[in-house]
């Protein structure tokens, strides 16, 4: 049985998630947090505080290397790629697909597999408006997990996908 938080609750109203079906996104500490531009490195600190607060550990926030990721998915896009070592190896492939998403000012692409989770967006306000709304995922998921109180389980985050346009 899968235990984790069925439904979250996103604080922009304008915003909708729809839920895939599969396997849960299990959080350990083999994740970490890969980004594509320093320019907005610092803006992962809010993510790596809110581990830090729950778990002990502030992940890892890493730069993607050049040769995981196409040239011009990586100059299009800010992306944040939370994964293991092995999974951002393939990263050019989770994102080629969504590489023809229109993006407006301020939007954003955020998506949660079994694997990772991918956040893409074409400005820095997009891109923060997602850190916050992963923020508020991350923090909820550890909240239930708590709530739940089965220290044999890990914390899950169901398959989502969220586009903000």
């Amino acid at each position: 049985m899968t235990n984790h938080l069925k439904e979250f609750e996103l604080n922009n109203d304008s915003t909708k998630i729809s839920y895939k079906e599969g396997e849960s996104l299990e959080l350990s500490n083999d994740f970490n947090f890969f980004h594509n531009k320093n320019k907005f490195r610092k803006e992962l600190n809010k993510l790596q505080f809110l581990f830090r607060d729950y778990t002990g550990d502030s992940l890892v926030a890493s730069g993607i290397r050049d040769s995981y990721l196409k040239e011009d998915i990586s100059e299009d896009f800010l992306i944040i790629f939370f994964a293991t070592n092995d999974t951002v190896k393939d990263a050019t492939k989770f994102i080629e697909p969504k590489k023809n998403l229109s993006f407006e000012a301020g939007y954003y692409y955020l998506e949660s597999t079994s694997n990772y989770i991918l956040l893409l967006s074409k400005d820095m306000a997009g891109l923060i408006t997602g850190i916050n709304t992963l923020a508020s995922i991350f923090t909820q998921a550890f909240e239930h997990y708590l709530k739940v109180n089965n220290p044999e389980e890990y914390v899950k985050i169901r398959p989502f996908e969220i586009y903000s346009n």
